[in-house]
C-alpha cells in the first residue's frame, strides 16, 4: 500500500511538470492506477493550457465514479479545441449523468462530426440509465 501511495504521490506531482507530454502521461496512467485520490487533481489538469492534457484529464476522469467531475467535464463541451470536446463527450457517455443531457444536445450541432457523433453517442447511453 505504502508503494501505490508513493506511486499515485509521484504521478500527481508530473501534473505539475512544465512538459506538457509528460503530463499527458501522468493523466493516463493515474486513470489506469484508479486511485480515486487522483479525481481532484485530473479535475485541475481539465484547466490545463495545452490541450493534449485537457484531453487526457477528461479521459481519464471516466475511469473513477466522479460526481465532481460531471461539471467540469461538461464546461469542457465549450474547449477550442475539438479533441477535447470529444473527449469530455466520451467522458460524460460512461459517468452517466443526467446533468450532461442538455449541455451533450447542443454539443450534437457542434461544428466538429467527430465531437456531433460522441454527443449523440453519450446522450444515448445516458438516457438508457436515467
Amino acid at each position: 500500500m505504502a508503494e501505490q501511495t508513493k506511486r499515485i504521490d509521484f504521478l500527481i506531482k508530473k501534473l505539475e511538470n512544465e512538459d506538457w507530454v509528460v503530463r499527458e502521461d501522468a493523466a493516463e496512467l493515474l486513470a489506469e492506477v484508479g486511485d480515486p485520490r487522483a479525481v481532484e487533481y485530473l479535475i485541475k489538469a481539465l484547466e490545463d493550457e495545452d490541450y493534449h492534457v485537457r484531453e487526457a484529464a477528461a479521459l481519464a476522469l471516466a475511469t473513477f465514479d466522479s460526481k465532481e467531475a460531471i461539471d467540469p467535464l461538461i464546461k469542457l463541451l465549450g474547449d477550442e479545441k475539438s479533441g477535447v470536446r470529444y473527449g469530455s463527450a466520451l467522458a460524460l457517455s460512461i459517468l452517466g449523468d443526467k446533468r450532461a443531457i442538455k449541455p451533450l444536445e447542443r454539443a450534437t450541432e457542434d461544428e466538429n462530426k467527430v465531437v456531433q457523433k460522441a454527443a449523440n453517442m453519450a446522450l444515448n447511453e445516458i438516457r438508457k440509465r436515467v
